[in-house]
């Protein structure tokens, strides 16, 4: 039986990398190069279909252009499965995404899966590794708002 120490200290450790998701989702739509060592470890790896990606900046360089040719995107992670492993830990969940293209007149709605690789830095929790798995994608849908 663990102590409640140790039940308290993953729980906590839990809540911090669920915040860490909602941040990189926030930080990819915001395209917030600038917070990039809040969300990942100077050393991170990204794999990705545009290809293996090293170190934080590049991983954000990579991100931003991947995004830009969209006015707004709007990632949502969910289902997220925390395996701790002390300093460790390895995530996997899907998201949606909301890509607006047109000035606002058109969607692309796409899903994916995503595995990360995260461990405890002296700031905290932050991602090492990143692999996005796509699973859907449509075509330009015509927003009726």
């Amino acid at each position: 039986m663990r102590s409640t120490e140790t039940l308290i200290r993953e729980l906590a450790d839990r809540a911090e990398i669920t915040e860490l998701l909602a941040r990189q989702s926030l930080w990819l739509d915001e395209r917030a190069a600038d917070r990039t060592a809040e969300i990942f470890t100077a050393d991170a790896v990204a794999r990705t279909p545009g290809g293996e990606i090293r170190g934080a900046e590049a991983v954000a360089e990579h991100a931003i252009a991947r995004h830009i040719e969209y006015d707004r995107t709007v990632h949502a992670i969910h289902s997220p499965i925390i395996g701790l492993d002390g300093d460790e830990a390895v995530v996997d969940c899907g998201v949606k995404a909301v890509f607006i293209v047109d000035g606002g007149k058109a969607v692309q709605l796409v899903e994916a899966r995503y595995r990360f690789e995260a461990r405890r830095t002296a700031d905290g929790w932050r991602f090492s590794s990143l692999t996005v798995v796509p699973i859907s994608r449509t075509t330009s849908v015509e927003q009726t708002l």
